[in-house]
């Protein structure tokens, strides 16, 4: 991570997990970013979107949109024990096994991160995702449901 992204820094997180902070700026807007990871342990058997990366945009905080058709912010995931709490990013689909605990964060997570902000700041102004990526499902009147982590092991893990 040094190497690819000198100005983040790394703390130690307890068991196997590590969380590094650092900043990105894919336009005009500097975003302060903190990834959170914990090596996941074989006898879990955890899947992909449990054991994935964590990305979280500390600053400035994402901006909601109700009401948008695409969601208050799309491609995130939403915590279980908190809907109004802080949203991950949604970097890859889990499903189509984009990603895998045995690659490098600094050649995939940040630079999807940075991918993520880029769209981000482009939904702010036109209302439109124009990133690829499956969205949220839609609930059974039709409207989307904010994507929300399915395990809530997972949340107690990342901490």
């Amino acid at each position: 991570m040094a190497e690819l992204w000198p100005g983040w820094t790394v703390k130690r997180l307890s068991g196997q997990g590590a969380e590094w902070s650092g900043t990105l700026r894919p336009n005009r807007t500097e975003y302060q970013l903190r990834v959170r990871y914990r090596v996941p342990e074989l006898l879990l058997n955890l899947t992909v979107l449990q054991a994935q990366p964590r990305v979280y945009v500390d600053w400035p905080a994402l901006q909601e949109k109700p009401g948008n058709p695409e969601g208050r912010i799309p491609h995130v995931y939403w915590p279980v024990s908190d809907p109004n709490g802080q949203p991950s990013l949604c970097l890859f689909d889990p499903e189509a096994r984009e990603w895998g605990s045995g690659e490098y964060i600094a050649d995939t997570t940040i630079p999807w991160a940075a991918l993520w902000l880029n769209w981000y700041e482009g939904w702010l102004i036109t209302g439109k995702w124009l990133g690829s990526g499956r969205h949220a499902r839609r609930s059974a009147d039709g409207r989307r449901e904010p994507k929300r982590l399915e395990d809530e092991a997972l949340e107690r893990n990342a901490a």
